[in-house]
């Protein structure tokens, strides 16, 4: 592969999170949407919450993640699917730090919602927050706009599996964004992308997303509105 990128896009497969905290797995829908990616393979897990998914069409399914690889000037591999894992975290992120590391990734992007802050307003543009491995990935981090963040807790597998990525000799960056936005978050995963694309060196046509964006209604006093719709 050529300097491979990963993406890591998963999100909570809990349906009383999806309107908070879906940004990863809605982002990991819209590259394989727009971009040619390839499966190489699937993943099921004892970490995956303990369900059976039943779909659109009535049957039923294990929840499971896989990974994709898109070739170009910079071949990006994509792991997204069903559930960020709910349980065994370390463990998943060790399995998943292994395949990258054996697939030759130097870069891993983990895309998530902040957890640190009070939900932003539904009207406010997307502020794109993050951290790195190292004090180069800061800077790189820094260098397409990215609010750096400092002294506060990351938690769960999404920022876990960023700083664990150094002990594979590969730099790791956690994009986010602070919740607030309704479903479907068109309005952020359009600037999360913004920024992946720029940093991973690869391009995706995100006009679709910017057309999903609602118009702002007018602006209302903190704690006044509701995320839920």
């Amino acid at each position: 592969m050529k300097s491979p990128a990963l993406i890591v896009a998963v999100s909570t497969s809990m349906p009383q999170y999806r309107a908070l905290y879906s940004q990863a797995k809605e982002l990991g829908d819209y590259l394989l949407k727009k971009m040619d990616f390839k499966k190489l393979g699937t993943v099921r897990s004892s970490a995956f919450p303990t369900e059976v998914l039943v779909r659109e069409d009535g049957l039923s399914t294990l929840p499971e993640c896989c990974f994709y690889l898109n070739r170009g000037r910079r071949d990006v591999l994509l792991f997204t699917g069903d559930s960020s894992p709910a349980d065994e975290q370390y463990e998943f992120a060790n399995f998943l730090l292994e395949k990258a590391q054996e697939m030759g990734v130097g870069e891993l992007f983990s895309v998530g919602a902040r957890w640190a802050d009070s939900p932003a307003p539904p009207e406010s543009e997307p502020k794109i927050t993050g951290f790195a491995t190292d004090a180069t990935g800061v800077s790189k981090l820094r260098k397409y706009g990215v609010k750096v963040l400092e002294d506060e807790p990351a938690p769960f597998f999404a920022s876990m599996v960023v700083a664990m990525a150094k002990d594979y000799g590969i730099r790791g960056y956690k994009i986010s964004v602070d919740h607030g936005e309704p479903i479907p978050h068109a309005r952020s995963v359009a600037a999360l992308l913004g920024v992946i694309q720029g940093m991973g060196g690869f391009d995706v046509d995100l006009e679709e997303l910017k057309s999903k964006v609602r118009a702002a209604s007018p602006t209302r006093d903190a704690g006044s509105t509701s995320i839920y719709h």
